[in-house]
């Protein structure tokens, strides 16, 4: 075996100890080699920045086709502009069609024939009253029938006699006395029962009959719709006073009861139009007619009532409802219309919308804007109906040409 001269050590054995740190070294070269070929590759093109908008001139801004398509260009139109008042107001029983039905008697309540959210008719029994006042009334008209019918049949005695002159004078004239005081308290006690409500015919058949009775009925004075019972049997009531046993109301008409300033008085006039909104129904529209304007003003807010009438025959509305009315103050008037998205308020105030010069170009004008309704805004002086104009983004274009300025 032969050996290095000048370590003595045999050369295999020198090959495999140097075997590993050659191989590492090798890996390290090539590792190096391909770093090398990656930092030296070229970068990858970036994209050209988004075009901005050209500032032409001071109110002219061309945009790129994309940004075109956001402003939705569209034409002017012609809309129709109703001059309206606003007020704040509330829903009311028509006071000319509700009735609070107390009893016309003391007593108290026998049967309760109707519950609170029952329709009934002009008529119609709602309850009884027991009234013990009653019975003294009937005994009354039957006792005094009783002597008018006596005493008629004596006067009649006596006239017969006297025409034979078999009686004095002098009691033929006190059978006749006593005839018209016996008419005379028959009358009253027919009257005194027409007090409790009894009609001639429920008379009549009371005296024919020579029954009392003691309960009598409560009807209703109109046909609507009870809207709140306190009736309960054996309740005591008494005429116009505590809470009505029975509240009836003709909810087919109901009433948009406000309060305005003042200073507006001079605008309203009665029979004007009404649409009103509740919060319950927001996309519906009630409309009625403006029917009163109040004769006297509050001291303390100096405002005055107004009263519109307004037909609900699906029963949508209640009474005491919180309400927004719409008073329509003069009649429609056609004129230029823009959506408000269209047009932008500038620094010193005023209102401009930016006009179609070409596909992509758009110049800012000044408008004098009126009325503003149901989104849509008035033009008295600036466009015309037909021209193209930027219907939305108004005010970023604004603000693109103010950054295209500076």
């Amino acid at each position: 075996m032969s050996s290095n001269p000048s370590t003595g050590q045999p050369l295999a054995s020198l090959l495999q100890r140097w075997r590993l740190p050659l191989a590492v070294a090798g890996a390290v070269v090539i590792g190096l080699g391909a770093l090398l070929l990656l930092l030296r590759q070229p970068e990858a093109p970036k994209s050209p920045p988004a075009p901005a908008a050209l500032l032409l001139n001071g109110d002219t801004v061309r945009l790129e086709p994309d940004q075109v398509a956001e402003m939705k260009v569209g034409r002017v139109e012609s809309r129709a502009f109703q001059a309206r008042r606003e007020a704040f107001g509330m829903i009311d029983f028509d006071q000319d069609h509700a009735v609070q039905v107390f009893s016309p008697y003391q007593g108290r309540i026998g049967r309760v024939l109707a519950r609170a959210g029952d329709e009934v008719r002009k008529g119609q029994l709602l309850y009884t009253v027991q009234i013990p006042d009653l019975a003294q009334a009937a005994s009354t008209l039957i006792a005094a029938a009783g002597n008018l019918q006596a005493s008629t049949k004596t006067l009649e005695r006596a006239e017969g006699l006297a025409a034979g002159q078999s009686i004095p004078q002098r009691e033929l004239q006190q059978n006749i006395a006593d005839q018209q005081a016996a008419e005379g308290a028959y009358r009253a006690a027919r009257k005194t029962l027409g007090l409790f409500g009894l009609n001639s015919a429920d008379i009549d058949e009371m005296e024919k009959t020579r029954r009392v009775e003691t309960e009598m009925e409560v009807r209703s004075p109109l046909a609507g719709r009870v809207v709140a019972r306190a009736a309960a049997e054996g309740l005591l009531v008494q005429p116009g006073a505590g809470a009505p046993p029975f509240l009836v109301a003709d909810m087919r008409k109901l009433w948009m009861v406000a309060s305005v300033p003042e200073s507006e008085l001079g605008g309203y006039r009665v029979g004007q139009k009404v649409s009103m909104s509740v919060s319950a129904y927001p996309a519906r529209r009630f409309t009625g007619t403006l029917s009163y304007i109040g004769d006297v003003s509050d001291p303390a807010s100096h405002r005055i009532s107004l009263r519109a009438e307004v037909a609900d025959p699906n029963h949508l509305l209640r009474p005491q409802m919180l309400a927004q009315f719409s008073i329509e103050i003069q009649a429609a008037t056609e004129a230029p219309a823009v959506p408000e998205t269209a047009l932008a308020r500038e620094s010193d105030g005023s209102f401009s919308a930016w006009v179609a010069r070409d596909a992509q170009s758009f110049t800012r004008r000044k408008v004098v804007t009126g009325l503003t309704q149901d989104g849509w805004v008035q033009i008295v002086d600036g466009l015309k109906p037909g021209e193209r104009i930027a219907r939305e983004r108004a005010l970023f274009l604004s603000n693109l040409a103010q950054m295209a300025q500076n």
